[in-house]
């Protein structure tokens, strides 16, 4: 009445574990892999360096009092701002997302009337949380905020304070 030992269901019982840590171990080689961490800045001490230039940009918005207010078409491409004072030259606008890597966009924003610009997203843009900042093309000022994307639904973007 000897049974051979795979018929026997605690051996399998104790093959089990080691089987399920070794496809465990497979799986998390994968994702390390395929997925990259992009919340980890590879400069991270210049980026430090930089807050007090990031600071001095949002003090002199401030101090000319600019504010800007952000509307995203119905295509979710196409973007129009305006601004509540008369300023030369073109925009950038960049939009980060706060925690995918390879999303973000940026583009120049191109004046159709004194205090209003539009341009068009690369991508259509995806319906959640972004950081938006806002700078002319010399870099002088800058309007930051965090925005969640609802479709026809304006963000106010004001100086930090």
């Amino acid at each position: 009445m000897n049974k051979p030992w795979y018929k026997h269901a605690h051996v399998w019982l104790l093959i089990l574990f080691p089987a399920l840590a070794i496809v465990g171990g497979i799986n998390m080689i994968y994702l390390v892999n395929t997925n990259q961490d992009g919340l980890v800045s590879d400069s991270y001490y210049k980026d430090g360096q930089k807050i007090n230039e990031r600071l001095a940009l949002d003090r002199h918005a401030n101090a000319i009092g600019i504010h800007a207010q952000v509307l995203l078409g119905e295509n979710q491409q196409n973007l129009r701002i305006m601004l509540n004072q008369n300023i030369q030259g073109e925009l950038r606008l960049k939009l980060s997302h706060p925690t995918r890597v390879g999303i973000d966009q940026q583009i120049k924003l191109k004046a159709i009337s004194p205090m209003m610009y539009e341009g068009v997203l690369p991508q259509r843009l995806a319906l959640e949380r972004w950081q938006i900042e806002l700078t002319d093309e010399k870099s002088s000022w800058r309007l930051v905020k965090e925005w969640q994307v609802l479709p026809d639904e304006p963000v106010q973007i004001s100086p930090l304070k």
